[in-house]
């Protein structure tokens, strides 16, 4: 099989000859597609490939016109499929809009770096079919891009030649990986990732589910991201053996997972070679579970932290790969401190996984007997009584600022408490919304 060449290799500075006339629809001509088809079809984050790719210096470009499709409603799986090709002979660009656009790039023979290049928004091409039949064709948005950056190639051009903002892929982030996550958390962190040149070969999310008063199917925040970013996305209900399937014919070498929502089957996390990776917010073994960091400030933890752990099935009690520790703020509430943990966490998956990946890293186990457990909280913990301890009170309002939130009653009507401070030892409530008014301080409220 052809290998794709890299950026260096003299065949992709020259401008490609025209193929011959002598060549249309012959095997020699349907063989150098074949090799080209070949080759790209084991590159998944590819999209097209142009024949100096191969080391061949002729005037031919392919698409995989399934890989440019957006993706598949809620219920199906964008899972790899049959190629569905086409194919561009001594193309030439015929027609260009005068409107351009920046878009994010990247290329099967410059691996490992990705930058930002000035494209017109559309563009026409004429070129022949292996026949010698003649097409003309015009595109915009992904496939203008795509036709441009395939014509380059051709006349000996990389997009690195004119790009700018260009990243370089951190050392070790060449390896394939795969990425779980739905809510911000996740998202926050997959954005992270991408800017230090961390890309997910695909993101598994939950599906799209109804939100708003309208109930309109949405995305999940981790979705939106990477379909920014032109990663693939599956969005199975179930992690059962065709979603596993799905997954595995990406061929990724580890796996991330951000507050995916879903238990991993241990067939899933046996399929990746160098293992899953989870960043967990806290300083495991100190609680496991859904909401540590919820858990800390209702204890009044003076620390917390971030851990990397590699996952086996018992839920959070994996091997420690790494962890970092910071001081919560006594006025820190969950508002302030989850964004501080996301951005730490990320950080340290970013310094962490080269090290990780070349093996220069001995996981830690857990000692289990130090465990202890944060379960989901639900709506009614968030009430707390005005007798109870200011800095019970206080814990508890910090721990669901940004989540639940807290309130008490009143006259049988629910107050919510959307603003508090802790001052000299006392549980100090600013702002409140009382059932059925609107946001309101909390001395106009009581003056009532």
């Amino acid at each position: 099989m052809k290998e794709i060449v890299q950026d260096g290799a003299p065949v992709l500075r020259k401008v490609a000859e025209l193929v011959p006339e002598e060549l249309f629809g012959t095997p020699a001509l349907a063989r150098m597609i074949k090799d080209m088809e070949e080759a790209l079809d084991k590159e998944l984050d590819g999209v097209a490939l142009a024949a100096p790719q191969i080391d061949l210096s002729y005037q031919i470009f392919i698409v995989r016109k399934d890989r440019t499709l957006p993706p598949l409603p809620k219920g199906t799986q964008n899972t790899p499929s049959s190629s569905e090709t086409d194919i561009y002979i001594n193309p030439k660009i015929v027609r260009t809009s005068r409107k351009r656009a920046k878009r994010d790039e990247g290329c099967l023979s410059v691996r490992g770096v990705y930058g930002t290049t000035d494209r017109h928004e559309r563009v026409t091409i004429k070129a022949r079919r292996p026949d010698g039949s003649q097409v003309e064709r015009g595109a915009g948005g992904l496939m203008a891009q795509i036709f441009e950056h395939e014509i380059d190639h051709l006349n000996g051009i990389l997009f690195i030649d004119h790009a700018t903002q260009l990243v370089q892929v951190a050392r070790g982030s060449e390896r394939r990986f795969a990425y779980f996550g739905t809510p911000k958390v996740s998202s926050d962190t997959l954005s992270i990732l991408i800017e230090n040149g961390f890309i997910p070969a695909v993101v598994i999310t939950s599906p799209d589910a109804p939100r708003g008063r309208g109930l309109t199917l949405t995305p999940s925040e981790t979705k939106s991201v990477a379909l920014e970013h032109d990663i693939p996305v599956l969005t199975p209900e179930k992690l059962d053996a065709d979603a596993i399937a799905a997954i595995h014919a990406y061929e990724c070498d580890y796996a991330l997972v951000v507050a995916y929502g879903k238990i991993f089957p241990e067939t899933l996390i046996e399929s990746f070679p160098h293992g899953v990776l989870n960043v967990h917010y806290s300083l495991l073994p100190k609680y496991r579970g859904a909401t540590p960091m919820e858990a800390a400030l209702l204890a009044g933890d003076p620390t917390t932290g971030v851990t990397i752990q590699k996952m086996v099935k018992e839920l959070d009690a994996g091997d420690i790969i790494a962890q970092k520790e910071t001081k919560i703020e006594s006025d820190e509430t969950a508002r302030e401190l989850r964004p501080r943990l996301i951005e730490m966490g990320a950080g340290l998956l970013v310094a962490t996984l080269p090290d990780y990946l070349s093996d220069a890293i001995t996981p830690v186990p857990q000692d289990h007997s130090k465990a202890s457990r944060s379960r989901k909280t639900k709506k009614e913990e968030g009430q707390l009584s005005l007798d109870a301890s200011a800095l019970e009170n206080w814990n508890k309002y910090r721990a669901y600022a940004d989540s639940i939130g807290t309130y008490f009653f009143e006259n049988g009507k629910r107050i919510k408490i959307t603003s508090a401070a802790l001052k000299n030892g006392n549980f100090v409530i600013e702002r409140v919304i009382p059932e059925g008014k609107k946001e309101m301080s909390y001395s106009d409220f009581s003056k009532k």
